[in-house]
């Protein structure tokens, strides 16, 4: 494709060359060639005619040209309000919007990215993601999370440092900026604040697992960790106790001082008991004023008696503010001579705590398979 220019001077030259070729022909053969008249109307017309043809060419061109100029900055004005608009949504999103480059440095952020951070709008620019992730490898997860999805993330959780070095959660969605030819440039996305759901997250799975009152595992959790422990000791040809114990005298505090003060014994307790035992055994409350305790490694029916003994001493101690005192009838139950599954196991230490109680509480009674 030809510029206006040299469409312009080939036109004039191929104009020319007719002109000044075929007039001097018709000149010659009329015999009015040396006629100096005759020749100067013929160059004086030539110019004339040339110079329309010159101007009527340069004026569509010029035309065109401001055209395609009014064109562009009509499109330039148009991104420019595109941008301001972009800018503005930006600014007022609740969310975090970010832009980064291929090393991870901030290049666009709203303010909202820069407040959670602790950064001001004149700091953001240029901060590198990666020394606000609080994993090490944070990062990298991310990115690998990124490549996986095909380029995009959506709800991608993580956690992540402020300047003063607090911690926050966030859920991105997020995907890998390319240029025309398709090469990643860097990552956009928007992040949400999301350390209150994370927390309240938390906080459900522990309560999904844990009585909500002690802090001890609950019955659901014990009777999966029991599981795991048969299928383990099976595994490794070992052995563990299960111990049951039910308080004596609570259903006297709880008639006497209400339900409130039960509440602070059985809070009592399961302390007293987690100080009796090893941070690897297990305690739950398994309902009301029953506890139950896992001893797992290998450990002999001697050294579970004196475990147990010494988990009947820490709960028969007084009670604070309490003129009333609760002791523990312990049954229990020993893999594999006992039992191989955990019914078998749970009813043999059950049955064992209640012949404790019938014969004089305060006590340790072993299973009898």
């Amino acid at each position: 494709m030809f510029s206006s220019a040299t469409r312009i001077v080939g036109l004039y030259a191929v104009l020319a060359t007719a002109w000044v070729v075929g007039s001097d022909r018709l000149l010659d053969a009329a015999g009015l060639g040396e006629v100096v008249l005759i020749q100067n109307v013929k160059g004086t017309a030539f110019v004339l005619f040339t110079a329309l043809v010159l101007w009527g060419f340069m004026r569509q061109e010029f035309q065109r040209r401001t055209r395609s100029e009014d064109a562009l900055r009509s499109t330039l004005e148009r991104l420019a309000q595109s941008e301001a608009d972009l800018r503005s949504v930006i600014e007022k999103l609740p969310d975090s919007f970010f832009r980064t480059d291929l090393d991870g440095r901030v290049s666009m952020a709203s303010p909202q990215f820069a407040r959670e951070f602790g950064l001001t709008p004149e700091t953001v620019i240029g901060t590198r993601i990666a020394d606000h992730y609080v994993e090490v490898d944070g990062r990298a997860k991310f990115l690998a999370a990124l490549e996986e999805a095909g380029g995009e993330v959506r709800d991608h959780r993580m956690p992540m440092r402020r300047q003063d070095g607090t911690v926050f959660w966030i859920s991105a969605n997020a995907y890998i900026r390319r240029d025309p030819a398709g090469r990643p440039i860097g990552v956009e996305g928007i992040a949400r604040n999301t350390t209150a759901q994370h927390h309240l997250e938390e906080r459900l799975r522990y309560l999904a697992g844990h009585d909500a009152l002690t802090g001890l595992c609950n019955r659901i959790r014990f009777e999966d960790r029991l599981e795991h422990a048969i299928a383990r000791a099976k595994r490794e040809e070992k052995s563990f106790a299960l111990l049951f114990l039910d308080l004596d005298g609570f259903k006297e505090v709880n008639d006497t001082h209400g339900h409130q003060k039960g509440d602070e014994v059985l809070v009592t307790t399961a302390q007293r008991l987690s100080g009796a035992l090893r941070n690897s055994d297990t305690t739950a409350r398994i309902g009301g004023d029953e506890f139950a305790v896992l001893l797992e490694g290998d450990i002999s029916v001697e050294n579970a008696r004196a475990v147990a003994e010494k988990v009947i001493d820490s709960i028969d101690r007084p009670l604070p503010g309490l003129d009333l005192s609760v002791s523990a009838s312990v049954g229990m139950a020993f893999y594999p001579s006992d039992g191989a599954d955990a019914g078998v196991l749970l009813r043999c230490a059950d049955q064992a705590m209640y012949r404790a109680k019938r014969l004089g509480k305060n006590r340790l009674e072993l299973g009898t398979a």
